[in-house]
């Protein structure tokens, strides 16, 4: 037990470094397709662009190379502890799950179990990083004044705002995002990689595990893109100084609903191009890490 302890740790802690990398190089495309989710709600953002060219570029005459990387160090921390765990117990959790039905190797454990253990992992790992995630949405495309400030003055403000519970606003539709983005993500990774190496198409190493991740990444893009519109959205809205509560959207499902009523259906997947722009790579860099992370800290690969 003290040994397969100390490796979800190591893994936890891999993972972490993993996705804080891939963070630092995706956090432009992650702010654009912020602004374009918020693009409806007027008094949030200032972004009505419809296109990602049109919104990148108005970021940019605008706000410069500082607007692109706007919420980038509470996007560090939330990926440091949020994708730690989620993608760190992944496997420790597979092979739990495995060994309660009776299996006896991780690599032929079926997809449910694989997307079980995502969707675990990933609802633990969110609700425990919710106020990174929080700050970072809201100094990404909330007031200017705002994205200028440090992670410590946006607490702070925040707090003030809503108390410690405030920090915790839209963990419900970070939660339910992240289960289905880890629950999409992952597991797809995982068994795309293992059937195409059972059926001795590919071979384990930088190929397989790019090709494997680039798969991953589109479907983690499509399965999410509603659930992380509401997101952004919900996590930016004013809030009733008398009630604490946001004045736009009660729930996930309401705020989908008043979207696509007010704006059309298809708002609901508006900024899907920059979600699959920025989780195509930011999957690719990440998973690709962490699978040459773990070669080098000698653990086996995923």
């Amino acid at each position: 037990m003290p040994g397969s302890s100390f490796a979800a740790l190591h893994g936890i802690g891999l993972a972490g470094i993993s996705n804080a990398i891939a963070a630092c190089f995706t956090n432009p495309v992650d702010v654009i397709k912020v602004r374009m989710q918020l693009a409806g709600v007027a008094q949030l953002t200032s972004c009505d662009a419809q296109t990602v060219l049109a919104a990148g570029q108005k970021l940019w005459r605008h706000e410069g190379l500082r607007g692109l990387y706007r919420g980038l160090q509470p996007s560090v921390l939330r990926e440091l502890s949020y994708s730690g765990v989620r993608m760190g117990l992944y496997e420790p959790i597979r092979e739990m799950l495995v060994s309660c039905k009776g299996g006896s190797k991780e690599k032929t454990s079926p997809l449910l179990i694989k997307i079980a253990a995502g969707a675990f992992t990933g609802a633990i790992g969110s609700l425990l990083a919710n106020p990174f995630d929080l700050l970072k949405v809201r100094m990404q495309g909330g007031d200017i004044n705002q994205a200028r400030m440090s992670v410590v003055a946006a607490t702070k403000v925040v707090y003030r705002e809503a108390g410690t519970s405030g920090l915790w606003r839209g963990a419900g539709p970070t939660v339910q995002r992240a289960t289905l983005l880890t629950a999409s993500q992952v597991p797809s990774y995982d068994h795309a990689k293992h059937t195409l190496l059972d059926l001795g198409l590919l071979k384990e190493g930088y190929f397989c595990h790019f090709t494997c991740s680039m798969l991953a990444g589109v479907v983690a893009a499509g399965v999410t893109s509603p659930v992380d519109l509401a997101k952004s959205r919900i996590m930016t809205q004013p809030i009733n100084p008398e009630t604490g509560r946001g004045v736009l959207y009660e729930s996930t499902l309401d705020c989908l609903l008043k979207t696509a009523k007010s704006e059309g259906p298809l708002t609901v997947f508006r900024g899907f191009s920059m979600q699959w722009l920025r989780l195509g790579p930011h999957t690719t860099i990440s998973l690709m890490c962490f699978e040459q992370l773990r070669h080098l800290a000698g653990m086996s690969f995923l």
